[in-house]
């Protein structure tokens, strides 16, 4: 992004004074700068102590959506990695976190558009 995007933006601005270019580049800049301070905060979830009864970051969750049959699963993940796969949500989300410190067996209610619908925790599994 930084190396290819950023530059092109620049290029793309001086040609034209265009104000969605100049905007496009501030956004791009921002977005930049949330990925360079992810990168320098980030830790391990190996170095990490896990509980794992408890749904904690990193953990994959099967959940059932009330009165539906259907399992579903998610990752909890941080803000940028839930971009990357429609599996992973992140724990800043509504459903995220709701799940975040529940158990198996336990039931969380998570905000929607359409009302507060209702999650039974199924398995908690964490990959290696």
């Amino acid at each position: 992004m930084e190396g290819e995007r950023v530059p092109l933006l620049k290029r793309e601005l001086a040609e034209s004074g265009d104000p969605l270019i100049q905007a496009a580049l501030r956004a791009t800049t921002r977005e930049v700068a949330v990925v360079r301070h992810a990168l320098a905060t980030a830790t391990s979830l190996e170095e990490e102590p896990h509980d794992p009864t408890v749904i904690e970051l990193g953990d994959t969750v099967t959940v059932r959506r009330s009165g539906s049959a259907q399992r579903e699963r998610f990752t909890l993940v941080g803000e940028l990695e839930a971009r990357l796969d429609e599996s992973w949500i992140s724990v800043q989300s509504p459903l995220g976190s709701a799940l975040l410190g529940s158990r198996t067996g336990e039931s969380v209610d998570s905000k929607t558009p359409g009302g507060v619908v209702t999650y039974e925790v199924l398995a908690i599994t964490r990959l290696s």
